[in-house]
Protein backbone atom coordinates (compact mmCIF):
# COMPACT_ATOMS: atom_id res chain seq x y z
CA UNK A 1 0.00 0.00 0.00
CA UNK A 2 1.27 3.47 -0.87
CA UNK A 3 2.51 5.46 2.11
CA UNK A 4 1.35 8.95 1.22
CA UNK A 5 3.05 11.27 3.63
CA UNK A 6 6.49 9.77 3.80
CA UNK A 7 7.13 8.35 0.33
CA UNK A 8 5.50 10.66 -2.17
CA UNK A 9 5.52 14.14 -0.68
CA UNK A 10 8.27 16.72 -0.44
CA UNK A 11 8.14 17.37 3.28
CA UNK A 12 9.84 19.94 5.53
CA UNK A 13 11.91 18.87 8.49
CA UNK A 14 9.64 20.55 11.00
CA UNK A 15 6.24 19.32 12.16
CA UNK A 16 4.04 22.04 13.65
CA UNK A 17 1.80 21.78 16.67
CA UNK A 18 -1.66 23.11 15.95
CA UNK A 19 -2.80 25.91 18.22
CA UNK A 20 -6.56 25.92 18.05
CA UNK A 21 -9.39 26.41 20.49
CA UNK A 22 -12.62 24.50 20.83
CA UNK A 23 -16.18 25.50 20.16
CA UNK A 24 -19.54 23.92 19.47
CA UNK A 25 -19.50 22.05 16.16
CA UNK A 26 -20.74 24.29 13.38
CA UNK A 27 -22.09 21.56 11.16
CA UNK A 28 -24.35 18.91 12.66
CA UNK A 29 -25.57 15.69 11.13
CA UNK A 30 -28.74 14.42 12.80
CA UNK A 31 -30.48 11.32 11.50
CA UNK A 32 -33.93 11.91 9.95
CA UNK A 33 -33.62 15.69 10.27
CA UNK A 34 -30.14 16.76 9.25
CA UNK A 35 -29.22 20.40 9.80
CA UNK A 36 -26.48 22.49 8.21
CA UNK A 37 -25.61 25.54 10.30
CA UNK A 38 -23.67 28.36 8.68
CA UNK A 39 -23.49 31.59 10.70
CA UNK A 40 -26.98 31.25 12.17
CA UNK A 41 -28.45 30.16 8.83
CA UNK A 42 -30.22 26.84 9.20
CA UNK A 43 -30.53 24.52 6.24
CA UNK A 44 -32.70 21.43 6.79
CA UNK A 45 -32.63 18.15 4.94
CA UNK A 46 -35.14 15.33 5.10
CA UNK A 47 -32.65 12.48 5.13
CA UNK A 48 -29.33 11.76 6.73
CA UNK A 49 -26.69 11.96 4.00
CA UNK A 50 -23.91 9.45 4.56
CA UNK A 51 -22.43 8.77 1.12
CA UNK A 52 -18.76 9.56 0.65
CA UNK A 53 -17.96 12.26 -1.91
CA UNK A 54 -15.99 9.75 -3.96
CA UNK A 55 -18.99 7.37 -4.08
CA UNK A 56 -21.43 9.83 -5.66
CA UNK A 57 -21.53 9.55 -9.49
CA UNK A 58 -20.57 12.94 -10.91
CA UNK A 59 -23.56 12.99 -13.28
CA UNK A 60 -25.91 12.76 -10.25
CA UNK A 61 -24.49 15.91 -8.63
CA UNK A 62 -26.29 19.03 -9.81
CA UNK A 63 -24.92 22.54 -9.33
CA UNK A 64 -27.45 25.36 -9.52
CA UNK A 65 -27.38 29.14 -9.70
CA UNK A 66 -30.46 31.36 -9.59
CA UNK A 67 -29.37 34.97 -9.90
CA UNK A 68 -29.42 38.20 -11.92
CA UNK A 69 -27.00 38.80 -14.78
CA UNK A 70 -25.29 41.99 -16.03
CA UNK A 71 -27.98 42.48 -18.67
CA UNK A 72 -31.08 44.71 -18.75
CA UNK A 73 -34.24 43.45 -20.43
CA UNK A 74 -36.36 45.66 -22.71
CA UNK A 75 -38.38 46.77 -19.68
CA UNK A 76 -35.19 48.04 -18.00
CA UNK A 77 -35.12 45.27 -15.40
CA UNK A 78 -32.30 42.82 -14.76
CA UNK A 79 -32.13 39.52 -16.56
CA UNK A 80 -32.53 36.60 -14.15
CA UNK A 81 -31.40 33.12 -15.09
CA UNK A 82 -31.63 29.64 -13.66
CA UNK A 83 -28.48 27.69 -14.56
CA UNK A 84 -28.21 23.99 -13.77
CA UNK A 85 -25.27 21.77 -14.72
CA UNK A 86 -24.08 18.42 -13.50
CA UNK A 87 -20.64 17.88 -12.05
CA UNK A 88 -19.59 15.69 -14.96
CA UNK A 89 -20.45 18.30 -17.58
CA UNK A 90 -22.93 16.11 -19.48
CA UNK A 91 -26.09 17.96 -18.45
CA UNK A 92 -26.92 21.64 -18.82
CA UNK A 93 -30.10 23.69 -18.42
CA UNK A 94 -30.31 27.48 -18.76
CA UNK A 95 -33.50 29.52 -18.79
CA UNK A 96 -34.43 33.15 -18.28
CA UNK A 97 -36.96 33.82 -15.51
CA UNK A 98 -39.40 36.78 -15.63
CA UNK A 99 -38.78 39.32 -12.87
CA UNK A 100 -42.27 38.87 -11.43
CA UNK A 101 -41.51 35.17 -10.83
CA UNK A 102 -38.36 35.53 -8.74
CA UNK A 103 -39.46 33.62 -5.66
CA UNK A 104 -38.93 30.27 -3.94
CA UNK A 105 -42.26 28.83 -5.13
CA UNK A 106 -41.38 29.39 -8.80
CA UNK A 107 -37.84 28.07 -8.29
CA UNK A 108 -39.20 24.92 -6.66
CA UNK A 109 -41.67 24.43 -9.51
CA UNK A 110 -38.97 24.70 -12.17
CA UNK A 111 -36.46 22.48 -10.37
CA UNK A 112 -39.16 19.84 -9.85
CA UNK A 113 -40.07 19.94 -13.54
CA UNK A 114 -36.42 19.62 -14.47
CA UNK A 115 -35.95 16.61 -12.22
CA UNK A 116 -39.07 14.93 -13.59
CA UNK A 117 -37.94 15.10 -17.20
CA UNK A 118 -34.28 14.36 -16.54
CA UNK A 119 -33.19 10.80 -17.46
CA UNK A 120 -30.61 10.88 -14.66
CA UNK A 121 -32.09 12.05 -11.36
CA UNK A 122 -29.79 14.01 -9.05
CA UNK A 123 -28.64 12.52 -5.75
CA UNK A 124 -27.11 15.77 -4.53
CA UNK A 125 -27.71 19.44 -5.37
CA UNK A 126 -25.11 22.11 -4.60
CA UNK A 127 -25.32 25.90 -4.66
CA UNK A 128 -22.73 28.55 -3.83
CA UNK A 129 -24.44 31.93 -3.44
CA UNK A 130 -24.92 32.95 0.19
CA UNK A 131 -27.16 35.83 -0.99
CA UNK A 132 -29.70 33.30 -2.27
CA UNK A 133 -29.51 30.98 0.74
CA UNK A 134 -33.00 31.64 2.09
CA UNK A 135 -34.78 31.38 -1.26
CA UNK A 136 -32.98 28.20 -2.28
CA UNK A 137 -33.45 26.77 1.22
CA UNK A 138 -37.21 27.15 0.99
CA UNK A 139 -37.42 26.00 -2.64
CA UNK A 140 -35.46 22.78 -2.13
CA UNK A 141 -36.43 21.90 1.43
CA UNK A 142 -39.28 19.56 0.41
CA UNK A 143 -37.39 17.70 -2.29
CA UNK A 144 -36.39 14.13 -1.55
CA UNK A 145 -32.84 15.06 -2.57
CA UNK A 146 -29.83 15.99 -0.49
CA UNK A 147 -28.81 19.63 -0.80
CA UNK A 148 -25.42 21.00 0.17
CA UNK A 149 -24.27 24.65 0.32
CA UNK A 150 -20.82 24.56 -1.26
CA UNK A 151 -18.19 26.50 -3.17
CA UNK A 152 -16.98 23.27 -4.77
CA UNK A 153 -19.21 24.00 -7.77
CA UNK A 154 -16.46 24.04 -10.38
CA UNK A 155 -18.59 23.08 -13.39
CA UNK A 156 -21.02 25.86 -12.53
CA UNK A 157 -18.23 28.43 -12.10
CA UNK A 158 -16.90 27.53 -15.54
CA UNK A 159 -20.34 27.84 -17.14
CA UNK A 160 -20.96 31.26 -15.56
CA UNK A 161 -17.49 32.47 -16.61
CA UNK A 162 -18.11 31.23 -20.14
CA UNK A 163 -21.39 33.14 -20.37
CA UNK A 164 -19.88 36.30 -18.87
CA UNK A 165 -17.16 36.17 -21.52
CA UNK A 166 -19.02 34.97 -24.60
CA UNK A 167 -22.79 35.37 -24.14
CA UNK A 168 -23.80 38.40 -22.06
CA UNK A 169 -21.50 40.92 -23.85
CA UNK A 170 -23.33 40.12 -27.11
CA UNK A 171 -26.75 40.98 -25.64
CA UNK A 172 -28.16 44.43 -26.39
CA UNK A 173 -28.83 45.22 -22.75
CA UNK A 174 -25.36 44.23 -21.50
CA UNK A 175 -24.07 46.42 -18.67
CA UNK A 176 -20.58 45.33 -17.53
CA UNK A 177 -20.71 47.55 -14.44
CA UNK A 178 -23.63 45.44 -13.17
CA UNK A 179 -21.46 42.37 -12.63
CA UNK A 180 -22.04 41.00 -9.17
CA UNK A 181 -19.26 41.71 -6.67
CA UNK A 182 -19.28 39.64 -3.51
CA UNK A 183 -18.51 42.10 -0.72
CA UNK A 184 -17.67 39.22 1.62
CA UNK A 185 -14.69 38.32 -0.59
CA UNK A 186 -13.33 41.85 -0.26
CA UNK A 187 -13.54 41.97 3.53
CA UNK A 188 -11.05 40.29 5.83
CA UNK A 189 -12.99 37.83 7.95
CA UNK A 190 -12.41 36.91 11.57
CA UNK A 191 -11.97 33.12 11.50
CA UNK A 192 -14.05 30.94 13.78
CA UNK A 193 -12.44 28.59 16.24
CA UNK A 194 -11.90 25.09 14.91
CA UNK A 195 -14.53 22.60 16.17
CA UNK A 196 -13.23 19.71 18.28
CA UNK A 197 -14.40 17.21 15.69
CA UNK A 198 -12.16 18.75 13.02
CA UNK A 199 -9.00 18.98 15.10
CA UNK A 200 -5.77 17.16 14.32
CA UNK A 201 -2.74 16.92 16.58
CA UNK A 202 -0.04 18.11 14.17
CA UNK A 203 0.45 19.15 10.55
CA UNK A 204 3.15 19.49 7.89
CA UNK A 205 3.41 21.50 4.69
CA UNK A 206 4.01 19.33 1.64
CA UNK A 207 3.90 19.22 -2.16
CA UNK A 208 3.03 16.60 -4.75
CA UNK A 209 2.53 16.31 -8.51
CA UNK A 210 -0.91 15.66 -9.97
CA UNK A 211 0.06 12.29 -11.53
CA UNK A 212 1.36 11.07 -8.16
CA UNK A 213 -1.76 12.32 -6.44
CA UNK A 214 -4.09 10.66 -8.95
CA UNK A 215 -2.18 7.41 -8.53
CA UNK A 216 -2.81 7.53 -4.79
CA UNK A 217 -6.49 8.30 -5.18
CA UNK A 218 -6.90 5.44 -7.65
CA UNK A 219 -5.09 3.07 -5.29
CA UNK A 220 -7.97 3.33 -2.85
CA UNK A 221 -8.41 6.27 -0.47
CA UNK A 222 -11.16 6.08 2.15
CA UNK A 223 -12.30 9.68 1.73
CA UNK A 224 -11.57 12.49 -0.68
CA UNK A 225 -12.32 14.22 -3.94
CA UNK A 226 -10.33 15.65 -6.85
CA UNK A 227 -11.32 18.99 -8.35
CA UNK A 228 -11.09 19.67 -12.11
CA UNK A 229 -7.84 21.33 -13.15
CA UNK A 230 -7.55 24.68 -14.96
CA UNK A 231 -7.02 24.65 -18.70
CA UNK A 232 -3.38 24.38 -19.79
CA UNK A 233 -2.38 23.17 -16.34
CA UNK A 234 1.28 22.13 -16.11
CA UNK A 235 1.26 18.53 -14.90
CA UNK A 236 4.93 18.79 -13.97
CA UNK A 237 4.04 21.52 -11.49
CA UNK A 238 3.91 20.24 -7.92
CA UNK A 239 0.92 21.50 -5.99
CA UNK A 240 1.30 22.66 -2.37
CA UNK A 241 -0.74 21.39 0.53
CA UNK A 242 -1.05 20.52 4.18
CA UNK A 243 -1.00 17.04 5.69
CA UNK A 244 -2.83 16.73 9.01
CA UNK A 245 -1.45 14.06 11.32
CA UNK A 246 -3.93 12.61 13.78
CA UNK A 247 -4.49 9.54 15.95
CA UNK A 248 -8.12 9.56 14.78
CA UNK A 249 -7.45 10.15 11.11
CA UNK A 250 -10.38 8.04 9.90
CA UNK A 251 -13.07 9.94 11.80
CA UNK A 252 -11.40 13.26 11.01
CA UNK A 253 -11.41 12.40 7.30
CA UNK A 254 -15.07 11.49 7.50
CA UNK A 255 -15.95 14.91 8.90
CA UNK A 256 -13.79 16.75 6.37
CA UNK A 257 -15.61 14.86 3.62
CA UNK A 258 -18.88 16.47 4.67
CA UNK A 259 -17.99 20.14 5.13
CA UNK A 260 -17.25 21.01 1.47
CA UNK A 261 -13.58 22.02 1.78
CA UNK A 262 -12.76 25.01 -0.41
CA UNK A 263 -9.47 26.73 0.41
CA UNK A 264 -6.44 26.89 2.71
CA UNK A 265 -5.06 30.35 3.49
CA UNK A 266 -1.73 31.22 5.11
CA UNK A 267 -2.21 34.85 6.13
CA UNK A 268 1.29 36.33 6.46
CA UNK A 269 -0.10 39.43 8.16
CA UNK A 270 -2.08 37.77 10.96
CA UNK A 271 0.12 34.60 11.06
CA UNK A 272 -3.06 32.52 10.78
CA UNK A 273 -3.57 29.32 8.83
CA UNK A 274 -7.24 29.10 7.90
CA UNK A 275 -9.49 26.51 6.30
CA UNK A 276 -12.46 27.74 4.26
CA UNK A 277 -15.48 25.52 3.68
CA UNK A 278 -19.20 25.57 2.98
CA UNK A 279 -20.65 28.86 1.73
CA UNK A 280 -18.61 31.34 3.75
CA UNK A 281 -17.24 29.53 6.80
CA UNK A 282 -13.61 30.16 7.74
CA UNK A 283 -11.93 28.19 10.54
CA UNK A 284 -8.73 29.05 12.37
CA UNK A 285 -6.67 25.92 11.72
CA UNK A 286 -3.33 26.98 13.22
CA UNK A 287 -0.81 29.74 13.95
CA UNK A 288 2.75 30.22 12.79
CA UNK A 289 5.39 32.46 14.32
CA UNK A 290 7.32 35.41 12.91
CA UNK A 291 10.46 33.29 13.11
CA UNK A 292 8.92 30.79 10.71
CA UNK A 293 8.56 33.49 8.05
CA UNK A 294 12.01 35.01 8.54
CA UNK A 295 13.95 31.77 8.89
CA UNK A 296 15.71 30.96 5.60
CA UNK A 297 15.07 27.25 6.08
CA UNK A 298 11.51 27.32 7.36
CA UNK A 299 9.58 29.40 4.84
CA UNK A 300 6.68 26.97 4.54
CA UNK A 301 3.72 29.36 5.00
CA UNK A 302 5.15 31.93 2.60
CA UNK A 303 6.18 29.30 0.06
CA UNK A 304 2.78 27.66 0.34
CA UNK A 305 1.02 30.82 -0.86
CA UNK A 306 3.66 31.45 -3.52
CA UNK A 307 3.36 27.92 -4.88
CA UNK A 308 -0.43 28.09 -4.76
CA UNK A 309 -0.27 30.99 -7.22
CA UNK A 310 2.15 29.06 -9.42
CA UNK A 311 -0.25 26.12 -9.53
CA UNK A 312 -3.15 28.40 -10.57
CA UNK A 313 -4.84 28.11 -7.18
CA UNK A 314 -4.77 24.31 -7.04
CA UNK A 315 -3.67 22.87 -3.68
CA UNK A 316 -4.62 20.02 -1.36
CA UNK A 317 -5.36 18.92 2.17
CA UNK A 318 -4.74 15.38 3.40
CA UNK A 319 -5.29 13.46 6.63
CA UNK A 320 -2.94 10.72 7.79
CA UNK A 321 -2.73 8.68 10.96
CA UNK A 322 0.18 9.83 13.11
CA UNK A 323 2.49 6.94 12.28
CA UNK A 324 5.08 6.30 9.57
CA UNK A 325 3.53 2.90 8.97
CA UNK A 326 0.02 4.20 8.27
CA UNK A 327 -1.39 5.39 4.90
CA UNK A 328 -3.58 8.42 4.45
CA UNK A 329 -7.33 8.21 5.05
CA UNK A 330 -8.44 11.26 3.10
CA UNK A 331 -7.21 13.71 0.48
CA UNK A 332 -8.97 16.59 -1.28
CA UNK A 333 -7.69 18.87 -4.00
CA UNK A 334 -8.90 22.47 -3.72
CA UNK A 335 -9.00 25.27 -6.27
CA UNK A 336 -9.50 29.01 -5.92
Amino acid sequence: MIKFCFLHLVLPSKIYEKKICTQKLEQKFIEKNSIFSFKNKIFKKKKFFCMKSSEIPSNTVWEIDFFSRPVLNEDGKKLWELIVVDQKGTFEHIEAIPNNLINSRELKKRINALIEKSPQKPILIKFFRSQMFNMINIALSDLNINVRPSRRTFALFEKISEREENVYPKMSGYRPFMKEVDVNDMLKKVPQKMPDTLRGEKYVFASISIPELESMVNSGINFGQMCPLPKNFDFNQKIPGIVILSERAKSLSSWFDGIELFNIICDLETKNIMIECGLDTQYLFGKFSEETIQDRVNLEPKLFEKNKKKSQGVHFIAVQEYSKKKPIYGIWTLRV
